[in-house]
């Protein structure tokens, strides 16, 4: 089981954390009340306002609570870790703050609302709401330094390797600049930082690798000093808690060339110092930097304390270089089996803590059987075919390196063409555009072509030469075209002319009917009674129509008379809606029938006159306010100094 503390959600400040809370509780609660309304209703405006802060900041601080671990419920590993790196004292004390100010925060939220349960009119309760948040926010402010000291704590958190302490492990230690961090490169997909000085790792490292089809994990340590337990710094006392936590085999590394500052003896000194850590885990003691000198080049009285060393503690050794890489294999192959021998002693609940995830697979691979095959150590020598060996000819590859090598010589791939006639291998590829081959349309002769028309141009350029006739025949054709031209638009002018000039029909007259009628021997009596009719009806309706704009024109003086003197009110009304009266009944009683063309133009003159009427005209995009004052922004007491609308 690893733990992800990358999911720690950052801490805010107490200012920040304050801030969010007030605007939430204003936008997410009603925010206007009026003195009219029931006392009752208005306890229960700011009672409502006291709970949601409240909520609010429980939330807030639940999430802190819950996403910070508690030391103990995660692997004695990680706790002792977190002691060392940030005082476990100093890390409950802050999150016991937070509980307790979250606790704080509830009572004053249920004491207020209490109060307010008795609150007697707006003003009261509106006070009892600003102290009881005032209260809330002065007991936020108090976190301040637990807070910041928590958000530290989380950055470095986030930064920590994901170790999963119940994971098989090879756990490199000892002295610094020792060659730990070349070896877990070396095994490993990490890219640790290596420099020719002591100290250059700091923290706890962490890569992978395969080994038996099996996930494996390299820890490296920072360097170990030789002095008591209560002298070692932070940085030392993390790998001294890896070495107390982690079921893991333990690797000691051992300078023999003694190129890291640090001697022999040194060494054996810090060797036997940690062996109570190592109690009842494999342990590797690998001698490095053999390149330099070799353990057969020691001197015998150095040889003498390694085997006794190894002989006493009954630990195995082994030897490696990292710069040259020998028997880096070798010493991760002894540390894994060392490690699966020991595994397989143990019960699968001891190495899995409980897990029931990793009990199952703990239980499956041990067993599981993986058969090897057996491998005959033989020298296995390529072989090449007897044909190949008898063929005379130079390679491909030898053309190639001939010919330029990689990227400039190109294979014929002709060569190997199969077809029916050979000589088609090295024929052209036709080109198919639209199912016709292009080939076709291509004129094998068109370059020569071009040259014979561009030689025939440069002689027709060279034997050019003017001619006076031409040019007169060219002088009489434009005289020609501005003749045309001419002409043309006289018949222009004249067309115009004519369709200027009115045509008037003659209309023939009463008498010269008459004439034409009596001629025929027709009696006209009917006709003259009945056209005097229509003339004489004709004329009333005209009469009307004149008095009725006259009447009209009356009304709109009357008006106007009348918004200039206000004085006579009640005889001016009473004359103008009696005329009205008239001129609506004459206007109802004689309505002219209008023709099609007549009520086209009154139509169009409504819409123009509707347009000009909606200019300068209020619409649904201006602004517009109802009532400039509100009354419950300006009614009610008012307070010394800043108001505060929360």
């Amino acid at each position: 089981m690893s733990y992800n503390f990358k999911t720690i959600h950052p801490v805010m400040p107490a200012k920040d954390m304050i801030n969010v809370i007030l605007s939430k509780t204003q936008r997410k609660t009603p925010t206007v009340v009026h003195p009219g309304y029931d006392i009752s209703r208005i306890r229960g405006f700011y009672m409502r306002k006291v709970k949601f802060t409240q909520e609010t900041i429980h939330e807030k601080i639940d999430a802190i609570l819950q996403d910070f671990p508690k030391l103990d419920d995660i692997h004695p590993f990680y706790a002792d870790l977190i002691n060392v790196l940030y005082d476990k004292d100093h890390y409950k004390l802050a999150l016991g703050h937070v509980h307790a100010c979250r606790n704080v925060i509830d009572n004053i939220a249920k004491d207020y609302c209490r109060l307010l349960k008795y609150g007697d009119s707006l003003y009261r309760c509106k006070m009892l709401k600003r102290a009881a948040l005032g209260r809330m926010c002065t007991t936020l402010k108090k976190l301040t330094s637990s807070l910041n000291y928590l958000d530290e704590v989380r950055k470095h958190l986030s930064r920590m390797p994901a170790i999963n302490p119940f994971e098989r492990t090879l756990l490199v230690t000892g002295f610094p600049n020792v060659g730990k961090s070349s070896f877990v490169n070396n095994i490993t997909n990490a890219n640790l930082d290596v420099q020719p000085y002591p100290f250059t790792t700091q923290n706890l490292y962490v890569g992978h690798t395969d080994y038996n089809f099996v996930r494996w994990q390299v820890i490296d340590t920072p360097g170990v000093l030789d002095h008591s337990l209560s002298e070692r710094n932070p940085i030392e006392m993390q790998a001294i808690t890896a070495l107390a936590h982690l079921k893991a085999c333990i690797m000691f590394f051992l300078d023999i060339s003694e190129t890291c500052s640090y001697s022999i003896d040194q060494q054996i000194t810090l060797f036997k110092d940690l062996k109570p850590l190592f109690k009842n885990k494999p342990l590797l003691l690998v001698m490095t930097k053999i390149d330099i000198k070799k353990f057969e080049q020691l001197d015998p009285i150095d040889q003498q304390k390694l085997q006794d060393v190894i002989q006493s503690e009954n630990v195995f050794y082994s030897q490696l270089s990292n710069k040259s890489g020998e028997g880096i294999a070798i010493v991760k192959e002894k540390a894994c089996n060392l490690l699966n021998e020991w595994r397989q002693n143990l019960k699968p609940e001891q190495l899995t803590g409980g897990n029931p995830n990793l009990l199952r697979e703990e239980s499956i691979l041990q067993g599981v059987y993986i058969a090897q095959p057996k491998r005959v150590n033989q020298n296995r020598v390529p072989v090449i075919p007897q044909v190949i060996g008898k063929l005379n000819r130079p390679t491909l590859k030898d053309i190639q390196e001939q010919n330029g090598g990689a990227g400039v010589f190109n294979f014929p791939l002709q060569e190997h063409f199969v077809l029916d006639n050979p000589d088609w291998k090295y024929d052209a590829v036709p080109e198919i555009m639209d199912g016709k081959n292009i080939g076709d349309f291509v004129d094998a002769d068109i370059l020569q072509r071009l040259e014979e028309l561009e030689r025939e141009e440069e002689m027709m350029d060279q034997a050019e030469i003017e001619d006076p006739e031409e040019d007169a025949r060219e002088q009489m054709l434009l005289n020609t075209r501005d003749q045309v031209n001419k002409k043309r638009e006289m018949i222009k002018d004249e067309h115009h002319m004519k369709m200027k000039q009115q045509v008037k029909l003659h209309q023939p007259k009463l008498e010269d009917a008459k004439e034409d009628f009596a001629k025929k021997g027709i009696d006209t009596t009917f006709l003259e009674q009945r056209a005097q009719k229509f003339a004489a009806k004709k004329a009333l309706q005209k009469q009307k129509r004149q008095q009725q704009s006259s009447d009209d024109s009356d009304d709109n003086d009357m008006e106007l008379e009348g918004t200039q003197r206000k004085g006579r009110g009640d005889a001016l009304s009473r004359s103008r809606s009696r005329l009205r009266e008239i001129s609506r009944s004459r206007s109802r009683g004689n309505k002219k029938v209008l023709t099609a063309q007549e009520q086209a133009m009154e139509r169009m003159s409504k819409k123009i006159q509707r347009r000009r009427r909606n200019e300068a005209k209020a619409g649904d995009g201006d602004t517009k306010i109802d009532c400039k004052m509100p009354k419950h922004l300006f009614t009610g007491k008012s307070g010394i100094g800043k108001q505060s609308r929360r």
